[in-house]
């Protein structure tokens, strides 16, 4: 954020991140050990928030909440506060105000955001954003920071340093872009595929002539933008009493895609800094979201199943019976797999499953109340693995969806607002969506909470183009469609 005119000129839109949300940094807290405020009641701030994009929905989701953005950009701070006022909301403010500049008050926030932030100013701002961080955390909160890191980003720095070179003296934002796409394309021409660093070199090439304009300006062809190994960064937080809790993706810190002979060495490193920084030489890990707590707290460098039992987890997994046996294999979206036949293990997948987008509290999973030690242990035993695969998410806060549309179907004012401007969707999962036709986007607008089917009907049949034969076979489609997406309310919600 340290060309506010640059930003002005060509704006960055903003999106939900859903690793940044507080659900995951209050669930990550959990597993290592700290317990950290509940979301639903937090306090949160955002340093270089943009148009509001990723804090907007929270505010929407969490109104019991507070909110607090700030960026560099006024016209940025405009738009947010635009859309803020739109929906009425009462728990975000907006400040239009450089880190430098930002004096918050001891202790006032839980929870502290800074995406996309770091590594694109210079050094002295730098600086400021981890002692803003510091000092504005509350004893037991979190805060998110996102960097480019090396050694993994060493390929895309050489490209950024060729880009800069070849750009000199072209300062007009069109030109340079256009002036660079130029020079990757020929590049990719040079490094069409090969070994080694040729080919790792051409697919990142690939990669940022592929970017869309924001992305590209202020990020390929940004003023400043520093990758910096893992060490470094753990050493300058804790130069403002800072610690290493986590990475706000579990499953960037597992060992599994290293050679089995491995990792137990690298799972024996005691020092937490040092492991990790180990990770990324093997994995060649080019970009870190880390989360960071007060020194001195006392964390787990373990995650022990049993604090998993406090959480909800979620998940869009199927089950496939094996033939000739008691298993059933349960798969997710990332390729991740569990073969079981413990029954309580397998009740809890297909619940899991059933309730999709939404989550299950894990208590509620071992029986609830009556919940014995022996169902949560084998729960948590085997759900800590799930999630570290990615098979299942872990939640402090789950998200309030409806599983299957209701009498008086409702999604969020924000999703109401988005449809009418035809923009990215926001999802009650803090993800986004593109819906693919009109009257998908017509009929989002319409679900305040007010309308039944033959309102939706009649409302949609007087603005219909005619290219739906049967509509009221096609809202009821759609509509089953929104609540998979996350884009349904529940009815008390």
């Amino acid at each position: 954020m340290s060309e506010p005119i640059l930003y002005d000129e060509v704006p960055y839109p903003g999106h939900p991140y859903a690793q940044t949300h507080p659900d995951r940094l209050a669930t990550m807290a959990t597993l290592f050990g700290l317990d950290s405020p509940p979301p639903g009641t937090s306090r949160v701030l955002e340093l270089g928030c943009g148009d509001g994009g990723n804090l907007i929905p929270m505010a929407v989701q969490m109104p019991a909440a507070s909110f607090v953005g700030i960026d560099i950009s006024a016209p940025a701070i405009a738009r947010a506060r635009e859309i803020a006022g739109e929906l009425g909301l009462a728990n975000i403010e907006f400040e239009a105000v450089g880190i430098e500049d930002y004096e918050p008050q001891a202790a006032s926030f839980d929870y502290v955001i800074a995406h996309g932030v770091y590594s694109w100013i210079a050094a002295p701002l730098r600086d400021r954003l981890l002692a803003v961080a510091a000092r504005a955390l509350s004893e037991r909160g979190v805060a998110y920071v996102s960097y480019n890191a090396l050694p993994g980003g060493y390929p895309r720095q050489a490209l950024r340093e060729m880009l800069a070179f070849a750009l000199a003296g072209i300062d007009e934002p069109a030109e340079r872009m256009a002036a660079a796409r130029a020079l990757l394309a020929e590049a990719t021409s040079l490094w069409p595929g090969g070994q080694g660093l040729e080919r790792t070199l051409g697919g990142q090439a690939r990669m940022l002539h592929g970017q869309g304009d924001p992305l590209f300006l202020h990020d390929a062809l940004a003023p400043v933008n520093k990758a910096l190994y893992f060490g470094e960064f753990a050493a300058h937080a804790a130069g403002h009493g800072l610690q290493f809790l986590a990475e706000a993706e579990f499953t960037e810190m597992q060992v599994r895609a290293l050679p089995e002979d491995l990792q137990p060495r690298v799972l024996a490193m005691a020092d937490i800094v040092r492991r990790e920084q180990m990770l990324d030489f093997f994995k060649q890990r080019m970009f870190r979201q880390t989360l960071l707590c007060h020194a001195g707290l006392p964390l787990d460098l373990e995650p022990r199943p049993e604090r998993i039992a406090t959480l909800a987890a979620a998940g869009p997994i199927a089950a496939v019976p094996e033939e000739d046996t008691d298993r059933i294999t349960f798969t997710g979206t990332a390729g991740s797999r569990l073969a079981t036949a413990q029954p309580l293990l397998v009740e809890a997948l297909e619940r899991i499953s059933a309730a999709w987008p939404g989550g299950v509290w894990i208590r509620e999973l071992a029986g609830g109340e009556t919940a014995t030690d022996e169902a949560l242990a084998i729960l948590c035993g085997a759900l800590l693995p799930a999630f570290a695969a990615n098979l299942v998410r872990l939640h402090a806060h789950p998200a309030a969806v409806s599983v299957r549309p209701g009498r008086l179907p409702r999604t969020s004012p924000l999703a109401r607002l988005q449809a009418r401007d035809r923009t990215l969707m926001t999802t009650a999962r803090h993800t986004v969506v593109h819906l693919e036709d009109d009257l998908g986007w017509r009929l989002v607008a319409l679900l305040d909470g007010t309308r039944d089917r033959a309102a939706l009907l009649a409302e949609l049949e007087g603005t219909s183009d005619g290219e739906h034969a049967n509509l009221e076979r096609d809202i009821e489609r759609r509509l089953n469609t929104l609540a998979r997406l996350a884009l349904l309310l529940p009815d008390d919600a």
